[in-house]
């Protein structure tokens, strides 16, 4: 498989006619920043894999209102849990810059799952822990207090993206109103948290992008229960 990132993904350790068989139908979409990769209720044609760029994992509320339920990077495979249980999409998926993405026909890659335990294993490992960190993120939103959802969601981007090389600047930009769906905040209320860490010396700001000064404080705020500072909750 021409796959240079092949070794970090789910498919290192298939024989060689097996890569045979998912490469012989692969192809390769290029999507500008805030294209559609795939939408919510079509139907998976095949696996996807971000090969290059970053994608954000969105679904819809009810008053049409976004909420960001998952971040990608390279070599991440999206989609996957639609492609497995043969139902449509649940969510859509956007990329958040310049991307490309490898899509594997449907059938070359689950005739080669039918036929390889091991792949299957690492299937349902990977799905397994998908879905024990969306748990997780689920609850850690809805309980934490606002100062700490906004903390959480900076560090997860920060662990998700890594950082520039100064070490602190966050390798990714994102708006407000992003960061208000990634954390079950409304925008007014990540921007008052943004000024207040500002002013605490904990990040700062330039653009769309983050700078995080005080990566230990951040983490004792988003696992706090109670915040005693600012007049925020």
């Amino acid at each position: 498989m021409n796959c240079q990132k092949k070794k970090l993904s789910l498919l290192d350790g298939l024989a060689y006619g097996e890569l045979e068989k998912i490469e012989r139908n692969r192809t390769v979409v290029n999507y500008k920043k805030g294209e559609t990769i795939y939408k919510e209720g079509t139907k998976s044609l095949g696996l996807l894999c971000l090969n290059a760029g970053k994608a954000k994992i969105v679904r819809k509320g009810k008053h049409g209102s976004e909420q960001i339920v998952g971040l990608k990077k390279p070599v991440d495979f999206i989609g996957m849990h639609a492609l497995m249980s043969g139902s449509s999409y649940h969510n859509s998926a956007v990329a958040m810059e310049d991307a490309s993405v490898c899509v594997i026909d449907k059938d070359d890659f689950l005739g080669v799952v039918n036929n390889n335990n091991k792949l299957s294993m690492k299937l349902i490992k990977m799905l397994s822990k998908e879905l024990d960190d969306a748990e997780s993120r689920f609850i850690n939103m809805s309980q934490k207090l606002l100062r700490a959802r906004l903390a959480d969601t900076i560090l997860y981007l920060m662990d998700m993206y890594g950082t520039c090389p100064d070490g602190q600047t966050i390798n990714c930009t994102l708006k407000r109103n992003e960061l208000a769906a990634l954390s079950n905040m409304t925008t007014a209320n990540v921007i008052r948290a943004i000024s207040s860490f500002s002013k605490e010396g904990l990040i700062s700001t330039e653009k769309k992008r983050l700078k995080v000064k005080n990566p230990e404080l951040l983490r004792t705020i988003s696992v706090a229960d109670r915040v005693v500072q600012t007049g925020l909750p």
